[in-house]
């Protein structure tokens, strides 16, 4: 197969490149940049909320970068810098159109002139454009670097996110319609984006395979986090505890099923403490916080079952979760809600919903132990490698450079 080999390539990120999860922006930049060089570009950032968080690393990288204290961008990885964009005028707030639109002009004219300055740094000369869902923040570098090529990549419904822009839902159709390619995480976001442009791909969020699948490695001892819970099957779950997660579903599991032994490992957003704090009360929830990603096979290494107990809701119906092949990686059972579409690997999960059809689902997948089972849990998670799910997407690029050559 053909790789995208010897490009410049433009990342304008809606999350940073230190932010504490590895996204599927963080995954593809790292397996681009091998033959690439990538300039990743930082979400812009609000000064009065990075001057209010000065007491954590990253406002602080932030900070230095702005006052130029430190290199912008910054190299690091090999054929990988990280650019730092300019303070942005609060605007995720407004309400009122002119005030949003003024506010917006101002912050997409700061983003164009800093990417463009940043780009020529590095004597980057024409590079590949990808938007990776940074919706509010990513329009004004779009005909700034006279780029070959836009790509926009599209992993969750922006108008149905909590706290969402009333504006985002007809900025992201701007970008589409000003994207030569559009790359969507989900079926329906692929569905609902593409219609009538030319070039919209389906491809799914992948794996770290090779990390994951060392939680099967018989030799790997459970995560310390795991001891001292007592006798009963552990259900595992990774990832933000956000509005996503279904915590009235848990919680009425937790008392349903006192045998069973919950333990959520991921950071509780703040909007979703109080809930988290009602869940963790009962003495069969295990809260760890977030632990390094190095040290989650050991995690799920401890594990009876994994869960995605997810809410059925607007966002929910649009997204492919990037757990989903990291959990099937690691060989183990997996029970999940039904709040989307998640094509290939359906026949290796089980399903259910509500507190009855879920539990139902958790008692299949501790029962579902079979060698011949977990290897196809593992044949479905390799096929969502981010090395395979890079060079699909490098196949629509390699194909629109294949025309603009001819």
């Amino acid at each position: 197969m053909e790789r995208l080999s010897g490009h410049d390539i433009v990342c304008v990120s809606v999350m940073d490149w230190d932010h504490p999860f590895a996204s599927s922006r963080h995954h593809l930049m790292r397996a681009l940049s091998a033959r690439n060089r990538v300039l990743f570009v930082d979400n812009q950032r609000n000064p009065l909320a990075v001057a209010a968080g000065l007491h954590r690393p990253q406002a602080r990288r932030i900070a230095r970068a702005w006052a130029g204290a430190q290199p912008n961008p910054r190299p690091v990885a090999p054929g990988l810098w990280v650019h730092t964009p300019p303070p942005a005028f609060p605007m995720g707030r407004l309400r009122q159109r002119g005030l949003f639109e003024a506010a917006y002009a101002y912050n997409q004219a700061r983003l164009g002139a800093s990417v463009r300055s940043a780009a020529r740094v590095l004597g980057m000369r024409r590079p590949l454009l990808w938007i990776s869902f940074n919706v509010l923040s990513s329009e004004g570098v779009i005909g700034s670097l006279d780029e070959r090529l836009v790509v926009y990549h599209c992993t969750d419904a922006v108008g149905a996110m909590p706290g969402a822009s009333p504006f985002a839902d007809a900025i992201e159709r701007r970008l589409i319609a000003r994207s030569d390619l559009v790359v969507c995480s989900s079926r329906v976001l692929a569905e609902e984006r593409g219609a009538g442009h030319p070039d919209c791909r389906w491809v799914p969020n992948g794996a770290d395979v090779a990390l994951f699948e060392r939680a099967a490695d018989p030799g790997l001892p459970p995560h310390p986090t795991l001891r001292g819970l007592g006798p009963g099957p552990v259900l595992g779950f990774v990832g933000h505890l956000e509005e996503r997660v279904d915590f009235a579903l848990l919680e009425a599991l937790a008392h349903a099923e006192p045998t069973w032994r919950f333990v959520l490992a991921g950071p509780v957003a703040p909007s979703r403490r109080q809930a988290a704090e009602r869940l963790a009360r009962h003495p069969n929830v295990r809260l760890t916080g977030l632990l390094p990603r190095d040290q989650l096979p050991a995690f799920l290494r401890g594990c009876d079952a994994l869960l995605i107990p997810f809410v059925h809701s607007a966002q929910t119906r649009a997204i492919y979760p990037l757990k989903l092949h990291e959990y099937l990686a690691t060989g183990k059972p997996v029970a999940t809600t039904r709040f989307a579409d998640l094509g290939e690997a359906t026949p290796v999960l089980h399903v259910g919903d509500g507190v009855g059809g879920f539990a139902a689902a958790i008692r299949a997948a501790l029962a579902d132990r079979e060698p011949a089972r977990e290897a196809a849990r593992q044949a479905v998670g390799r096929r969502g490698d981010w090395e395979h799910r890079v060079g699909q997407m490098e196949q629509g690029i390699l194909t629109h450079l294949a025309r603009q050559a001819a």
